[in-house]
């Protein structure tokens, strides 16, 4: 993974371990999606992105978040001004919750504000969240 793309998760996760909604969706392109569940979810303006990570980060933060950590995967380089990029994240939880481990692929744009994410497919995460409804 090149070190742009890179320092673009490195905001990315700083973002989330701020669990500042706003500042993740600020990340993504306008218009962008995310596929996970085999459902993809088109979101034509920002504003639907930036309800769905604040959203997500006040579920974090009430299920007890800490941290996110990643790990680059295999990366596509596309050219000058697209890729793809697998990342490996780790979520660590307090009160002796184990962390969830789970990949996440990005097709990334390059904008006039630089890197964003494009299309995010959400594609091993739901395991996680199934296990934790069942228990």
């Amino acid at each position: 993974m090149p070190s742009e793309i890179r320092a673009f998760f490195e905001c990315y996760r700083s973002a989330f371990n701020a669990l500042d909604g706003k500042a993740v969706a600020d990340l993504y392109a306008e218009p962008s999606g995310i596929a996970q569940d085999a459902a993809y979810t088109h979101w034509p303006t920002m504003k639907p992105v930036a309800e769905n990570m604040i959203a997500l980060c006040e579920i974090y933060k009430n299920k007890g978040f800490i941290r996110a950590e990643f790990e680059p995967g295999l990366f596509i380089d596309q050219g000058e001004n697209h890729a793809v990029a697998d990342v490996h994240w780790r979520i660590d939880w307090n009160a002796g919750q184990e962390p969830w481990r789970f990949k996440t692929t990005y097709n990334l744009v390059r904008t006039s504000e630089g890197w964003r994410v494009l299309l995010c497919t959400a594609y091993s995460e739901a395991a996680l969240h199934q296990a934790e409804s069942a228990a």
